[in-house]
């Protein structure tokens, strides 16, 4: 009776064989040869095959792969390899399912759950992406009805005479050379861009709420409910590092994970390493504020620089400034993120961490600190600072010589969209060019060197030989593809007010990341070794912060950066129709050329026909008054309203996303109860094996 239930409970196949798969066979391998000793010295701890591998005693150690990489293979088109070549690491399988218990009985739990979370995440990327290109065609198809563009553009209010740019050297214009960038302001910056702001907000809480029910489904299908981190293994890197400390260390951290004496450990080996990596980081994370430092005084020089040639520059100068900031900024990160890899790598290993898990999450908050100080930086500049501390005409406020950037009539929402159009999209295309141009350069130099030391054009024809061309994957390898993705959901949520196609772009590439990562795995690389993990670990804790982070980002984009505030304000206080005629008239307030300095010399004088006075974007007192060039009481009015706005806006959701994750179990009612028998028929198979024990051990009775 009790096999019986033993092979109904975990499933036996017939041939009992096959019980384990070949990677939960090459993971039992991998941890015996990880820590199999092999020195006599009874000094100093020589163990792993790491060890052997490092001292050129073996050249490589990795299970291998199942079949040929070609999805047209005949020979062996039965092989797990081909099957998943054919069906699942294929552009023609774009719209099918992915096989996700193939990849996780190929590749191992780690390598299944990237891919089901990957998975899901594109599939929630569908409604956001529909309702951000509706956003988008929204404002396409209100743009001729929107009347501060119309008065921009083509009103009387276009032939209004602008104050210079600069006090010396610029020129004077005419409001209508900003036309340009008032259109496409207004794409992102109109009336559907808080309805699909709060939409995000609201996503971002389902989506997160959604992955942990869908999670639990695959934890309890993939046998991951009892499984425990705290039950994990020493690193072997750990083990290995054991070996170069003292005695004395060895046994104060041998005690340390029996139970016994932790701060002696923590005080003299964790802490200092611990300090060493904070110092470290948090000097690259000025290293990365000192760019985005660099970037901001290139933005102003070449605007001073534009601003003194032809008049017919002036309406593009916004446009070729934020185009070449915006890719010398993606320079920048990309050059960065070279350097924080390998910065974060080794900082990790000197703190000694002593699990996966551990390794995994302490490089994990390192390198997503560095890039997204790195990634973001440049935008939250654009979205919440430029602009805000300009001055006005002839008092300018000045950094390192140069005149503050400001924002157009339409706001830095076009400069905004074009930094996150340029950074995201560069930056999804540059990772996926070079994901797959790296592993097959690293194969090629591979190929040429095995030629080369076998003497002879000898073509490997053996598997083992045919993956030991292939570069090997590594315990971080699919550490970077979370780092890309979760870089993008950032994108996605933080700023969507200012680029609501950001989730269509987003769903565009990982519809082809899902295929070129699997074939990436299946043909470019070595088979990892299969990783047992219970979930996706801190990455969820990260992409919870963002959600959160993301309703204040986008409050105080809409209400700070977006004239959303403002035309509210006019419509509902100023205007006496109720409508936006006269916004542009609003908005702007006057300056007496008479009041600049001396010493300040504009060109082209002659535009202004006798005109005493020009115009600027901003609510201050005119000169006639006295005092002038002072805040006005609609300055401070608007002021409070955004700040109610904001603090209206951090509410509503703060409350729905609360209902959401009341509303949405983190466990659907049917693995409960699946989870619930499993611990009864566990608790018979306990209670059964005990009374069988008893049975056995008991005395037979006396006659």
């Amino acid at each position: 009776m009790l096999e019986v239930v033993c092979l109904r409970r975990f499933d036996i196949p017939e041939p009992k064989e096959d019980f384990f798969s070949a990677a939960q066979r090459a993971q039992v391998v991998h941890f015996i040869l990880q820590r199999k000793s092999f020195s006599r010295d009874t000094q100093r701890r020589h163990f792993g095959i790491g060890r052997l591998l490092a001292d050129g005693v073996y050249l490589a150690a990795y299970p291998l792969h199942e079949g040929g990489s070609d999805r047209t293979c005949s020979e062996d088109s039965e092989a797990p390899r081909t099957q998943l070549r054919r069906k699942w690491a294929s552009l023609l399988a774009i719209f099918r399912y992915q096989p996700l218990d193939d990849v996780r009985r190929y590749f191992g739990v780690k390598i299944g759950l990237y891919f089901a979370w990957l998975g899901f995440y594109t599939t929630m990327l569908l409604p956001a992406s529909l309702l951000g290109l509706g956003c988008f065609l929204y404002g396409v198809a209100t743009l001729g009805k929107h009347r501060p563009v119309h008065e921009m553009c083509t009103g009387s209010e276009s032939q209004l005479l602008m104050c210079p740019l600069c006090d010396n050297g610029c020129e004077y214009w005419r409001l209508r050379d900003s036309c340009t960038q008032a259109r496409l302001g207004y794409l992102s910056d109109n009336g559907a861009t808080v309805v699909f702001s709060i939409f995000m907000s609201l996503w971002g809480a389902a989506f997160l709420e959604l992955w942990k029910r869908y999670s639990a489904r695959i934890t309890y299908q993939w046998d991951l409910s009892g499984f425990d981190t705290l039950e994990e293994n020493s690193r072997p890197e750990y083990l290995a590092r054991l070996s170069h400390l003292k005695k004395r260390d060895v046994e104060l951290i041998e005690q340390q994970e029996k139970g016994g004496i932790e701060s002696l450990s923590f005080w003299r080996i964790r802490l200092p390493f611990g300090l060493l990596s904070v110092s470290v980081v948090l000097l690259l994370v000025l290293l990365a504020v000192a760019a985005v430092v660099g970037v901001i005084v290139y933005r102003m020089s070449v605007r001073a620089t534009l601003a003194l040639q032809s008049e017919e520059m002036s309406s593009f100068i916004p446009l070729i400034t934020s185009t070449t900031a915006a890719l010398l900024n993606l320079l920048c990160i990309l050059l960065f993120h070279m350097l924080y890899t390998r910065l974060a790598v080794y900082l990790t290993e000197m703190e000694m961490p002593r699990t996966q898990t551990e390794y995994d999450d302490s490089l994990t908050l390192k390198l997503y600190l560095l890039q997204f100080v790195n990634c973001y930086s440049s935008i939250f500049y654009i979205a919440f600072f430029k602009g805000k501390f300009v001055g006005r005409p002839g008092k300018y406020n000045t950094f390192l010589s140069y005149q503050q950037e400001e924002c157009g009539l339409g706001g830095c929402f076009v400069e905004l969209s074009i930094q996150l159009a340029i950074i995201m999209v560069g930056k999804q295309a540059f990772s996926a060019i070079s994901e797959m141009a790296l592993p097959y350069a690293m194969r090629l130099w591979s190929h040429m060197s095995f030629l080369r030391s076998s003497n002879h054009e000898h073509q490997p024809t053996q598997p083992w030989e045919r993956d030991y061309l292939l570069p090997d994957m590594g315990s971080t390898g699919l550490f970077h593809e979370y780092l890309e993705m979760i870089l993008q959901y950032g994108f996605v949520t933080l700023f969507v007010a200012a680029f609501p196609l950001a989730p269509l772009f987003a769903l565009l590439n990982n519809v082809l990341e899902i295929r070129l990562d699997a074939l990436k795995l299946l043909g470019s690389y070595r088979r990892p070794v299969a990783v047992r993990v219970r979930d996706i670990g801190i990455w969820y804790r990260i992409m919870d912060s963002l959600g959160k982070l993301a309703v204040l980002t986008n409050a105080v984009l809409i209400a700070f950066t977006s004239d959303l505030v403002p035309r509210l304000y006019y419509r509902w206080k100023v205007s006496p129709t109720g409508t936006l005629d006269g916004f542009v008239d609003f908005s702007l307030s006057y300056f007496d050329v008479q009041d600049y300095d001396e010493g300040v010399r504009h060109g082209n004088t002659s535009g202004l026909l006798g005109s005493r006075y020009c115009r600027y974007a901003d609510h201050r007192t005119p000169p006639w008054v006295e005092n002038q060039y002072k805040r006005t009481s609609q300055y401070f009015e608007i002021l409070v309203w955004k700040f109610a706005f904001v603090l209206l806006f951090e509410n509503i959701i703060a409350f729905l996303m609360t209902l959401i994750r009341w509303i949405i179990p983190d466990v659907p009612k049917t693995i409960r109860e699946k989870i619930r028998e499993d611990n009864r028929l566990t608790n018979e198979i306990i209670i059964l094996q005990e009374l069988r024990r008893r049975h056995v051990d008991s005395p037979p009775p006396v006659a």
